[in-house]
């Protein structure tokens, strides 16, 4: 019985493999074609068109195989760096009745949904810092004002110049429980409606009572009212400074960590939303620039909160426009400055600790040496 050759032919099955191969270089071909900027080699194109022509009439063998991925390899050559993987994600397959999204596509909506949430996210915090910020400063500067005010008024006689500092003070008493109710309502926001308690310490608490049954037992009424007055004050206070201090320790907080981090992550989102533009434009844009992006954000945000820990807006000399958060920002777009500085750092403490040993053991050396030689006289 004889075999025909077509029947030889059908013998050899085309892998799955081999065919998405054909299709890739059919989408390369087309991609070529249309862009324009690279040129195509005519026996490459000519095989590579072919290739599908094989396979529909049932006509590919294993020279034809191995022609086709000698010469698919010519064709990725030319096109390089843009690849079947970025051009399937770039550009979208318009075959279908209702194209899909591509992966660039959903890529941008992802990141400037989130840069649009982070950006907010950092207006809120940086106002609500610099409203708490301006509350505890005012407070403490009306305070020391109302102090040297009241020192004036116990040092000098009753006249005209004291009933003025008499009014400046009064003044100064409606700007800090202006002030002091506008603390206490910023509070509210980070303890989430939360109260101080103006609870005295228990040693405190029988001082005052017993104070009390002895003016009560005396029938001292006035002083009994000027220690209940006494005792509210006492309390009023423990209620200020409590709201004083946790608002202070909630600004260094967000100074020192929140601020800068947040900064960090709007840098990182903007140097990402570059690089996306970029790539999108180059139709060089994959899934492992998927995963590049998402490890910078991290970087971006670790990087501009170690900024948060090591400077403090005082602690900058290098411009009066540049602040920790500025830095926090910059460190966030372009991280790569920051580890490489933290790079240089260790390996300089590396190099000063290794060459150490080695001085101190010359050092020895010398001593020992000079110890051991006989003395001339």
């Amino acid at each position: 019985m004889t075999v025909s050759k077509k029947e030889i032919v059908k013998a050899f099955q085309v892998s799955p493999e081999i065919e998405q191969v054909i299709n890739d270089g059919q989408r390369l071909i087309t991609y070529i074609a249309r862009n324009g900027d690279a040129e195509l080699d005519p026996q490459v194109t000519h095989i590579i068109i072919n290739a599908k022509y094989k396979i529909s009439n049932e006509e590919w063998t294993v020279e034809d195989e191995q022609e086709y991925l000698i010469n698919y390899d010519k064709l990725a050559k030319i096109v390089y760096p843009v690849t079947v993987e970025s051009i399937n994600s770039v550009i979208p397959d318009k075959s279908g009745k209702k194209p899909k999204l591509t992966k660039a596509e959903r890529s941008v909506a992802w990141y400037r949904r989130y840069t649009m949430l982070a950006l907010f996210i950092l207006l809120a915090m940086q106002i609500y810092y610099i409203f708490g910020n301006g509350l505890s400063s005012n407070l403490r500067d009306f305070f020391d004002q109302r102090q040297i005010l009241i020192t004036k008024m116990n040092s000098e006689e009753k006249d005209a110049q004291n009933l003025k500092y008499q009014n400046e003070v009064q003044l100064l008493n409606q700007k800090i429980d202006a002030n002091y109710k506008l603390l206490m309502l910023w509070n509210q926001v980070w303890s989430l409606g939360g109260h101080f308690s103006d609870v005295m310490p228990q040693y405190t608490q029988k001082k005052f009572e017993l104070n009390k049954k002895i003016l009560l037992r005396e029938n001292q009424n006035d002083k009994l009212d000027k220690l209940t007055l006494e005792q509210s004050l006492y309390q009023a206070r423990i209620v200020y400074f409590g709201n004083l201090l946790s608002a202070e320790a909630v600004l260094k907080v967000l100074q020192g960590y929140i601020l800068p981090l947040l900064y960090g992550l709007l840098g990182a989102f903007i140097f990402v939303l570059r690089s996306l533009l970029g790539e999108i434009k180059s139709i060089t844009y994959t899934y492992d620039c998927e995963i590049r992006y998402r490890l910078r954000l991290t970087l971006g945000a670790l990087g501009g909160m170690i900024i948060g820990w090591f400077l403090k807006p005082e602690d900058v000399q290098m411009s009066a426009s540049v602040s920790s958060m500025a830095l926090a920002f910059l460190m966030g777009y372009n991280v790569d400055v920051l580890f490489t500085l933290m790079d240089k750092i260790i390996d300089n403490l590396r190099q000063s600790i290794d060459k150490t040993p080695a001085n101190t053991s010359q050092s020895s050396t010398a001593s020992l040496n000079s110890q051991s030689k006989p003395s001339n006289g």
